[in-house]
């Protein structure tokens, strides 16, 4: 069947199983999503099967290096992470009984990013492709910056497609290595012609995910449920100092990554404060906690209070699942409800994977979207790129 033909009869199918692929900032890990998806999305898409596969430690430690390794390694690590991730698809399938796959969607990994300067995302997609003999779109980002964007954040897309709400401002928060949020004023929606604010407003676990690996020698990657930062010590003068830099005082469009919240930043701080107990080391994850929430909170204010009523936040990431992450957003945005994404039907830790998988049916069947809101594009663009099998 040749390729237009192919692509005709995915157009003309009620429903299309789609897998979507996230791999975050933080790198700890490759989240698919196997998605029943209208090709008109018309419908929030569902979830049959979501999981999160560890990254082999080989792998993880390419990926990490990948910026500063030189080009063959860089290369290398393109091709390992696409036949991961045709594994890891592959495995979904069998073990959802559903299949064969009609689509994917590859957000990729970030092997470097400079806002509105360019931007890289690994793991190749001719694998996918061949490996499930299927279509795959990949690399969401360049043709934004291609049209004058950052490339990021694109979720706002999503958002804007099903998360708006009639009655209630809604703040599309998503907690993962960076936090960024949407925010969509009531009545807003695909219809509605508004443009939501949108825009990265912080780390979200970064830095507290660094600080845990220092502190317990590897051993912990993250800070479950905020445990070592509950009930600890915030040091304000830090806080504020921190909440302060210059990256998180830049007006939207705003795009964040390793690049300013990565290993070198917490070694930085590691080196400043010193900490030698482990009493010292937790009240440096609790400041580092509290400024995901105060980042968050002031971007709120400088960019978001004007134009839009936020009378729910919706979080989504590996951050919903951290009660003291998420106790500290609720006291520095008080009578504004806070709940996971759950609340409204869609899964925390698989809406990033879900989002690609519709971004890849939008590649395909939808006219270029307006992105230039939240990543200051300044044309329509239809993003990613096709591999075939």
């Amino acid at each position: 069947m040749d390729t237009l033909a192919r692509l005709q009869r995915l157009a003309d199918k009620p429903e299309l199983l789609v897998a979507g692929l996230m791999t975050g900032t933080s790198v700890d890990g490759l989240d698919v999503a196997l998605c029943r998806i209208r090709p008109t999305l018309d419908a929030v898409p569902e979830l049959v099967l979501g999981r999160t596969l560890e990254l082999p430690a080989e792998l993880r430690a390419a990926l990490l290096a990948a910026k500063d390794a030189g080009v063959p390694a860089l290369a290398r690590a393109d091709l390992a992470l696409g036949r991961f991730q045709a594994e890891a698809v592959r495995a979904l399938l069998a073990e959802s009984g559903q299949g064969p796959v009609d689509l994917v969607g590859s957000h990729g990994q970030t092997a470097y990013h400079e806002h509105r300067v360019t931007t890289l995302q690994i793991g190749e997609p001719a694998c996918l492709a061949q490996a499930l003999d299927c279509p795959v779109v990949a690399d969401f980002r360049r043709a934004d910056v291609a049209a004058g964007g950052s490339g990021a954040p694109l979720v706002p897309i999503f958002d804007r497609l099903f998360l708006g709400q009639p009655d209630k401002g809604v703040l599309a928060l998503n907690i993962g290595g960076i936090a960024n949020f949407t925010a969509l004023p009531a009545g807003s929606g695909p219809a509605s012609g508004c443009e939501p604010v949108a825009m990265d407003c912080g780390p979200g676990n970064m830095i507290v995910d660094g600080l845990v690996r220092r502190m317990t020698g590897g051993k912990q990657d993250y800070d479950a449920n905020g445990a070592f930062a509950a009930n600890r010590r915030i040091d304000r003068k830090l806080l504020d100092e921190l909440a302060a830099i210059p990256a998180l005082q830049t007006p939207p469009p705003r795009s964040l990554g390793r690049e300013e919240f990565g290993d070198a930043f917490v070694d930085a701080l590691v080196a400043r404060v010193a900490p030698e107990s482990e009493a010292e080391w937790c009240d440096l994850i609790a400041t580092a906690t509290a400024l995901t929430a105060e980042a968050l909170a002031r971007t709120v204010r400088a960019h978001v209070e004007r134009s839009t009523q936020v009378d729910r936040v919706l979080v989504s990431g590996g951050g919903v699942h951290n009660a003291t992450l998420m106790r500290q957003i609720e006291l520095r945005l008080p009578g504004i409800e806070v709940a996971s994404t759950a609340s409204v039907g869609l899964d925390p830790g698989f809406k990033e994977a879900i989002a690609f998988a519709a971004f890849a049916v939008l590649a395909l069947f939808a006219p270029p979207l307006q992105t230039g809101g939240f990543t200051g594009a300044d044309r329509p663009v239809r993003l990613g790129k096709l591999a075939l099998p």
